[in-house]
């Protein structure tokens, strides 16, 4: 009697419990961005197919329904903003800032050629902030659209069993405070910072600006009330959107831009970038992506005050 007694209040508390840390607990989402294939034919449709073999092999991984992957229109657009074309010509440095600009950890590229009466499908799984690189490849007598589902196959194994060597460790505030600390020194230099922020929904602090300001002033930077008394201004926006459901989590995509001026107009850097995070509510999810993609812009901004 004393057990059923004991359980019947410890069991509700127990879950109340387990309710609040599923509520505040966030895990950042591998998302995927298939880049156009190298088409090595010497047909004038060649580049055509390499963006067919991109957007079959990105309709192959949607249907497995465990990855978030960006939208070809988005990629599309960031491909023309570079002024790069769709033909799988772009070198890895450049891959790499795709990855960043569209908030993919993962990118998926690689070639498609013949050799003798054999059609070959080769793909790198590259790992955009670690700079680490997977392959995987398929051949054939057959069309290489039928080499799509078995290549599939093979990155969808890579994906799943070794992403841990293809993503490098989370960013914390702390992780940045380390990497900045060894190059930047604040020298209670006056720093006026001013993120505005949109989640669609009513919430309170600017996530990305109140990330900015801690590590501005542990770096020892003062942070001051009004842009006139500022030797440097770092201004920006965020915005988030729901990214619909990860895993039984909500989960927000962020994109934020980050301007920092020196004096009144003199612009020293500009970046951007794209954080998709998942969360036990939307609006822990859109706030913590924010966060996290201000902290990763401040890791490639802040070492131009050393």
């Amino acid at each position: 009697m004393l057990f059923a007694l004991l359980m019947g209040v410890l069991l509700p508390q127990l879950k109340a419990v387990d309710e609040s840390v599923a509520a505040t607990a966030t895990q950042p989402i591998p998302t995927i961005a298939v880049l156009p294939f190298d088409s090595r034919s010497r047909n004038s449709d060649a580049e055509q197919l390499g963006r067919s073999i991109a957007e079959l092999l990105s309709v192959a991984l949607m249907e497995e329904g465990e990855f978030e992957l960006v939208e070809r229109a988005e990629l599309e657009k960031i491909l023309n903003e570079l002024q790069l074309s769709d033909s799988g010509l772009i070198d890895q440095q450049t891959q790499l800032q795709i990855g960043h600009l569209v908030g993919a950890r993962i990118l998926i590229t690689g070639s498609c050629f013949k050799s003798g009466e054999k059609t070959f499908l080769v793909a790198k799984v590259i790992g955009t902030e670690s700079g680490r690189v997977l392959g995987a490849s398929v051949n054939g007598r057959v069309d290489v659209v039928e080499l799509i589902p078995e290549l599939r196959k093979k990155l969808t194994d890579i994906l799943c069993r070794s992403s841990a060597k293809l993503l490098p460790p989370a960013v914390t505030e702390q992780s940045v405070l380390a990497q900045l600390s060894a190059v930047v020194a604040g020298q209670s230099r006056k720093v006026y910072i001013q993120v505005s922020e949109s989640i669609n929904v009513p919430a309170v602090d600017p996530a990305a600006e109140v990330e900015l300001k801690k590590l501005l002033l542990d770096l020892g930077f003062q942070i001051v009330e009004t842009p006139v008394e500022a030797e440097y201004r770092l201004i920006g926006e965020g915005v988030a959107t729901s990214s619909g459901v990860y895993q039984n989590f909500q989960s927000a995509t962020a994109r934020v831009e980050l301007t920092l001026y020196r004096g009144k107009e003199e612009v020293v850097k500009v970046d951007r970038g794209v954080e998709t995070v998942a969360g036990g509510s939307y609006v822990i999810a859109a706030k913590t992506a924010l966060a996290q993609c201000a902290l990763k812009l401040a890791g490639r901004i802040l070492p131009v005050l050393q």
